[in-house]
């Protein structure tokens, strides 16, 4: 976790954000060292039921506040109290969420006892090896086999040394090693991982369990009366999950974050593909520490638009989704008029039409002869900036309507639109062969590579 030049000593500081609070670190050796030392005892305890996060957020920040500089590193200031740590961390280790105005990086995620987890939190640290050990790394690894994925070669490589129940495994694995008959390997494919399963049920049965969600689809967002810590708006694009709270201000900063999308339409700094609409429910504030990011952390703002990547959060949140409704961001009117006819809790969507959108969409249909050709006679189009161009002929497309003359005055519109496109908005965003409207359909990121041994 870094920035291009990052500030070290007592004026840039690390901090894990929790349920509890924020746990902040100098970035003196000491303060370094701690922030690595709760980081493995967080990764330690992904499993215990005494670690019930729901998310787990990682902060860098600057700030040369002397008050910064009391706050943080608080187990090694007070050690015969907090050394050695311990899980639960005692509250008076935490300090309150306000250090996090300063946040100039974020990587957000969740607290879910699964081996994915694992993965993403400790790949966030850059250049820091956070090992997966003792228990998590046992009930991770078995996990894996129990969903089918494959650890035969790790097996047979002899790097499994740590796993505790590799003598189990290397039995099957070199049973299959061997086998040339498929019903046979597929037999014994099997046996492992119900003999993962089986040991889990076992051996730990009382473990934190990942939450799962009890979803009623097909329900609309007019008919969801569910506010706060338990509803969530979401948008999907192609880089990942933008979370918005059901609050006055969450509600607020996701209609802006949409209009944001859509005054972007032509933009060639929007590549994403489309533009999913969620609304989640979750009791358990899962998604809480990963909503509202432009508000919490308003020193992360680089620019309106693109959004920062640090604000997204990822996709496997979308679990939680009760309704989705799909757009493409294809740059062309017929994906403008689709977003402009959504409804979004009974009302239309709080999209004004204007601006470049505006002139670019309607300059679109007029290039293909389907132009608003009786609004642009009559009151014109608001916000189209080029209706004087246009109304002499839409005039005349009126008067001609039914007569062979007005195919040459559509003719005449389609011409003209065509060449302000070309004049005034050459390096508009063009729409490819292809769309993506659903990342179910082509997946563009490849699957990752699973752990073995640590991370």
């Amino acid at each position: 976790m870094s920035l291009d030049n990052p500030k070290n000593g007592y004026e840039g500081y690390n901090a894990i954000e929790v349920d509890q609070g924020v746990l902040l670190f100098s970035r003196t050796k000491d303060g370094f060292k701690l922030f690595h030392d709760y980081m493995s005892l967080y990764m330690d305890n992904l499993y215990n039921p005494l670690c019930n996060n729901t998310y787990f957020n990682l902060h860098y920040i600057e700030s040369n506040d002397p008050l910064m500089r009391e706050k943080c590193d608080v187990a090694l200031k007070f050690p015969e109290k907090h050394l050695p740590l311990q899980i639960p961390v005692k509250a008076e280790c935490f300090t309150d969420t306000d250090v996090l105005k300063n946040s100039l990086d974020v990587k957000i995620n969740g607290w879910e006892p699964n081996s994915d987890q694992i993965q993403r939190i400790t790949d966030y640290v850059v250049g820091t090896h956070i090992p997966v050990r003792d228990d998590t790394f046992a009930i991770s690894t078995l996990q894996e086999m129990a969903e089918g994925v494959s650890y035969n070669r790790v097996l047979l490589s002899g790097i499994l040394s740590e796993f505790k129940y590799q003598k189990e495994f290397l039995e099957i694995a070199v049973k299959m090693e061997k086998c040339t008959d498929g019903q046979e390997a597929r037999n014994l494919a099997n046996e492992m991982t119900t003999l993962a399963s089986d040991i889990i049920k076992r051996d730990y049965p009382d473990i934190r369990k990942e939450y799962i969600p009890d979803l009623i689809k097909g329900t609309n967002y007019s008919n969801t009366p569910v506010w706060k810590d338990e509803g969530y708006n979401a948008l999907e694009t192609d880089r990942g999950v933008l979370l918005f709270s059901r609050t006055k201000d969450g509600e607020e900063l996701f209609k802006n974050t949409i209009s944001k999308y859509f005054d972007n339409i032509y933009n060639p700094a929007c590549d994403e593909t489309y533009l999913n609409i969620h609304y989640l429910e979750c009791n358990n504030g899962t998604l809480k520490g990963q909503c509202d990011l432009e508000l919490k952390f308003p020193a992360l703002k680089q620019s309106e638009f693109p959004i920062d990547q640090c604000f997204f959060a990822n996709e496997n949140v979308l679990k939680y989704s009760m309704q989705e409704d799909k757009f493409n961001l294809t740059p062309d009117y017929k994906s403008v008029d689709k977003l402009l006819d959504h409804s979004l809790n009974g009302d239309y969507m709080p999209i004004n039409i204007s601006g470049d959108t505006c002139n670019i969409s309607v300059l679109q249909e007029l290039s293909v002869g389907k132009g608003p050709n009786q609004s642009l006679a009559t009151h014109g189009i608001e916000g189209f900036k080029y209706k004087a161009d246009f109304k002499e002929l839409a005039d005349l497309s009126l008067s001609y309507s039914g007569h062979s003359h007005h195919y040459k005055v559509i003719d005449a519109m389609k011409e003209k639109a065509s060449e302000i496109l070309d004049r005034d908005y050459p390096n508009i965003k063009k729409g490819s062969e292809l769309s993506v409207t659903n990342k179910a359909q082509i997946d563009l990121n490849p699957p990752q590579k699973k752990k073995g041994i640590g991370l």
